[in-house]
């Protein structure tokens, strides 16, 4: 007879699971002998380790999660059941952990500690409070994390209640709470018990939402006590906003009544803007949520509170509809949106003291007149602090809001360290304004730190704020034959006149090279070493440009590629360097709380250059009249790039006109200009003045911040940047997927445009309508398009791309979808180079919008020229263009070249997400194809010469005045 085994781990595969052989690795060494391992759905080419391993292969539903998980069940032998997702790790000693817990307790499940994977994950991990025989009605914690990837569950208890993933949903949620809840007890560890990689796709919000509301449910008939604050966490979460947000015509069935079913309680707890659009989707009040949704995208950051009230004088929020008289004014009552906010920006330790600086103020009230009371607690006991008041302009410019001014909501205060009592004590606020008290603990910032301060333990961090305990300076000490405990770590931070960012250590480094790390994109620098020394410059990355905003890790990358993170010393952690401006950026040195370092990166405004409170601000103090130079400002995408029509009217404007001024706008300064043009930051007081006092103001995009004034005498030329396929402004009504700007913001940009370009009569209808233009249009053909009529400038492209002449080039250039957070390719690129002609080569152009979110395999024979500066170069470089919807279709037609059209998604963007001005398929200059093989076997050898009647008849409708000229036209009557 056999005997089962103890546990039973089901792992789904799906297919091409990027780590799960790490995952088998993991499962194999478990010190827990006696387990099965059942590899479910589609185990696609993966090895089982050893005979405890079992492979099931389903058909119908093998991708989906939910089905796989359950087949996986359904096969188990084991006393206990584990699910393990292949892109997780477990530690070796977790499942035998696990499951000596609940042979010792008895209770229906087990779970303990889930961590993101880092290479010393387990080992840095403090081990938490242990809680055997609990239960989540005393443990409310469980509800955060409930993830099966952590969690052992006794069969017998899985059975008796037939638990089951939902299909299709991919959650682990519908199954781990109500286990929780209709549990005996559970046991929960104190230790890492799962180290998981990523995050799985994101399910359906409305399938989400409906899970949850069954959980809801579930709660509230077996566990009242938890559902308040489920369902408040639920109301406040992305999942209620997307559904929300996708409210058109109807509400959703079952929604409205399930919506009726939250806990009041949680209700009236919830922002007033969320209690809004609850009321308004529960009564079927679309067209109300619809206008409440526009409000919430462009005038809810300028609205403020109002005091009304004879007997009780309450604040209300002056939100849409408040005079209703079908809604009830409790609806707009700004309690809870009156809420403390409250964080300390810094603690550094000087002699015996810890001077901490922060700020505090409660949300929609002006700071000015407030009271800040500060202290210190452990339990019950109390420790008050000395506040000195500090101006704190930077506050406002960040609050996202222009009703409340928060510019004296600084503070700082002293810590004596002698005179701290032991223990462990945290710092809370309270602030007293407009007769509302808040009070509550405050938060941390971005960057995480910890550090000694005598016998005292400093930590800052976002979750749980400014803590001070005991030093653990108490413990074991280092080893005394290991390295010091500040070999390879960053020990001094300091910058060149020239401004480049020096790290420097001591000791031992054994890197090579340092590399920056946001997104996808990378850079590297070289390690200089010697003995006791090694040093690294942070500059310009190998484009001559610098570093773009946002979060940089900083890694140490060894001669045979080991990757590890760059950590700080504890005294550079206690005492890190100040945000330096360095150009366009303010750069700030960021740790985690285990030293790790990053530099946080972004524009270098000043806070009354930034934010929604200056625009008000500056709005009011434009002067009504200025003189106006002989300049010029010129904006492509927002400061985004130099190129397309703009680059073109400027290099144009220079050749004929230079003694007019040249300016270019840059948002991040992430492009280069020729010698003699000046660049300004978008938004600063540089951008201000060029604005107010140029003559000419020359865009592409409808990107002026929002304090422009146009004064009198200024000629805006609107460049745009294509010819219209998709639809545009206010053309997008009903389209539910696509980005739209307000009307009022549409008009009020449009209002400032003297002359649009177009580059063909059926643009100037197309763009004539879309923007409600009733100005001058001037049909010149698209001063971008002169380069593709300059074979100089084709060769100079593929020279700067390092390509041979006799090479044919094929340009990938795909558009972007509204209804995607991120991009993907239709067209895989591997693929594609590999079954192209070994003299091909294929250059992939991600559109802007999606380029920093997307890696692109390169080689020979694959470029990624997503950052190349302009498109119009690419065009002219190109032998074959491929794209789906771009407008890059009407610039390459000027060449005769052929295109191919990989149109996957055809009824879904032309239906659903954009619209089209026309019959795409019928009047295409090429094969619409739906598949990527379609694509390369067109390219291999189809023939493309039987689109050329069709490609002569786009050329004529499309691009009937593009000839080389365009931009000697434009410049023309600009200086007419």
């Amino acid at each position: 007879m056999t005997v089962p085994p103890s546990l039973s781990v089901v792992v789904p595969l799906h297919g091409g699971e990027e780590h799960a052989e790490e995952c088998l690795e993991s499962l194999r060494d478990q010190t827990l002998d006696d387990l099965e391992v059942i590899l479910v759905g589609r185990p696609r080419g993966l090895r089982p380790p050893d005979h405890r391993f079992t492979l099931h292969t389903l058909g119908d539903g093998g991708d989906d999660p939910g089905v796989t998980r359950n087949a996986g069940a359904a096969f188990a032998t084991g006393r206990y059941l584990a699910f393990a997702d292949p892109g997780s790790v477990v530690p070796a000693d977790a499942y035998r952990a696990l499951v000596g817990a609940l042979d010792h307790t008895g209770s229906d499940l087990a779970c303990g500690r889930i961590r993101t994977w880092t290479p010393n994950a387990q080992d840095t991990a403090p081990k938490a409070k242990e809680f055997l025989r609990t239960h989540i009605t005393r443990h409310p914690k469980l509800l955060d994390d409930p993830r099966a990837g952590g969690t052992v569950f006794r069969r017998e208890f899985w059975n008796r209640h037939a638990f089951a993933f939902p299909v299709g949903l991919g959650e682990d949620f519908p199954v781990t709470i109500p286990a929780h809840v209709l549990s005996t007890s559970a046991d929960v560890l104190g230790s890492v018990v799962c180290l998981t990689r990523g995050s799985r796709p994101p399910a359906d919000p409305l399938c989400r939402l409906r899970a949850s509301l069954e959980v809801s449910d579930l709660l509230g008939r077996h566990a009242p006590a938890l559902r308040a604050a489920y369902d408040l966490r639920l109301a406040e979460g992305p999942d209620f906003e997307a559904v929300l947000d996708a409210v058109r015509d109807r509400v959703p069935d079952g929604l409205a009544e399930a919506l009726g079913r939250l806990d009041p309680g949680a209700v009236e707890r919830l922002p007033v803007l969320r209690r809004l659009q609850i009321h308004f989707a529960a009564q079927g009040m679309t067209g109300e949520l619809a206008e409440l949704r526009m409000f919430a995208a462009s005038e809810i950051r300028h609205r403020g509170v109002l005091r009304r009230g004879l007997r009780r004088r309450r604040w209300y929020l002056d939100y849409p509809f408040r005079r209703d008289p079908r809604l009830p004014r409790s609806l707009f009552d700004a309690t809870r949106d009156l809420r403390l906010v409250a964080r300390v920006d810094d603690v550094r330790h000087t002699d015996d003291r810890l001077v901490l600086a922060g700020h505090a103020y409660i949300a929609h009230l002006d700071s000015g007149r407030s009271g800040i009371e500060l202290w210190l607690q452990r339990g019950e006991e109390r420790l008050t602090l000395p506040v000195r008041r500090t101006r704190r302009p930077d506050v406002t410019a960040d609050s996202r809001q222009s009703a409340a001014c928060h510019d004296d909501s600084g503070f700082e205060t002293v810590v004596a360290l002698d005179a701290l009592p032991p223990g462990r004590w945290a710092l809370h606020a309270r602030v007293r304004a407009r007769g509302v008290t808040r009070a509550g603990r405050a938060a941390g910032g971005a960057s995480e730190r910890v550090f000694d301060a005598g016998g005292v333990r400093v930590s800052l961090t976002r979750d749980r704020g400014l803590t001070l305990g005991p030093s653990a300076a108490g413990g074991p000490g280092p080893d005394p034959g290991g390295p010091a405990p500040d070999s390879g770590r960053v020990s001094a931070i300091r910058w060149t006149e020239s401004g480049e960012l020096i790290l420097e250590g001591t000791g031992r480094c054994p890197s090579c090279r340092i590399v920056l790390e946001c997104g996808t994109e990378r850079h590297a620098w070289p390690v200089r070493r010697d003995e006791a020394v090694w040093t690294v410059a942070v500059g310009a990355t190998a484009e001559g440009l610098p570093l773009r905003s946002g979060t940089w890790r900083v890694l140490a990358v060894s001669p045979e590629g080991r990757e590890d993170l760059v950590r700080l010393s504890p005294a550079l952690i206690a005492d890190p360097p100040r945000p330096r401006v360095t150009g366009f950026h303010e750069v700030s040195v960021r740790t985690s709380r285990d030293g790790d370092l990053s530099l946080a990166v972004r524009p270098a405004l000043g806070p009354h250059e930034r934010g929604p409170y200056a625009t008000r601000r500056r709005r009011a103090a434009a002067p009504r009249r200025t003189a106006l130079r002989n300049a010029a400002v010129f904006d492509s995408y927002g400061g985004g790039q130099y190129s397309c029509n703009p680059r073109a009217v400027s290099e144009e404007l220079a050749r004929r006109h230079p003694d007019v001024e040249i300016v270019w706008v840059t948002r991040d300064g992430q492009f280069a200009v020729p010698p003699g043009v000046r660049l300004v930051l978008f938004g600063s007081r540089e951008h201000e003045e060029a604005l107010r006092t140029s003559r000419f103001v020359v865009a592409n995009r409808r990107t002026q911040p929002g304090w422009y004034r146009k004064p009198r005498g200024q000629t805006f030329v609107q460049t745009w940047h294509g010819t219209p396929l998709k639809r545009l402004g206010l053309d997008l009504e009903g389209m539910p997927y696509a980005r739209q700007v307000p009307r009022e913001e549409l008009a009020r940009q449009v209002a400032t445009w003297d002359l649009l370009l177009s580059p063909s009569p059926f643009a100037t209808a197309a763009l004539r309508g879309a923007f409600g233009y009733e100005g001058e249009i001037l049909e010149s053909g698209y001063p971008r398009n002169d380069v593709l009529f300059d074979p100089a400038r084709a060769r100079a492209a593929r020279r700067r791309l390092g390509l041979t002449g006799d090479r044919r080039v094929v340009l990938y250039a795909p558009t972007w979808r509204d209804d995607e957070a991120t991009g993907r390719l239709a067209l895989d690129p591997v693929r594609a180079a590999g079954a192209l002609g070994d003299d091909d080569v294929l250059l992939v152009r991600a559109h802007y919008l999606v380029a920093r979110d997307m890696t692109i395999p390169a080689g020979d024979r694959i470029h990624d020229v997503s950052k190349f500066p302009d498109m119009a170069d690419l065009l002219a470089a190109a032998d074959v263009l491929v794209t789906d919807y771009s407008s890059a279709m009407f610039d390459f037609a000027c060449t005769g070249r052929p295109m191919v059209f990989l149109a996957h998604d055809l009824e879904r963007y032309r239906d659903e997400v954009r619209g089209f001005y026309f019959d795409f398929e019928a009047e295409a200059p090429g094969p619409v194809l739906r598949t990527g093989d379609d694509v390369l076997d067109v390219l291999r050898g189809g023939d493309l010469g039987r689109f050329a009647e069709r490609y002569e008849r786009f050329a004529r409708r499309y691009c009937p005045w593009d000839d080389g000229h365009a931009s000697a036209r434009v410049v023309a009557r600009m200086r007419s």
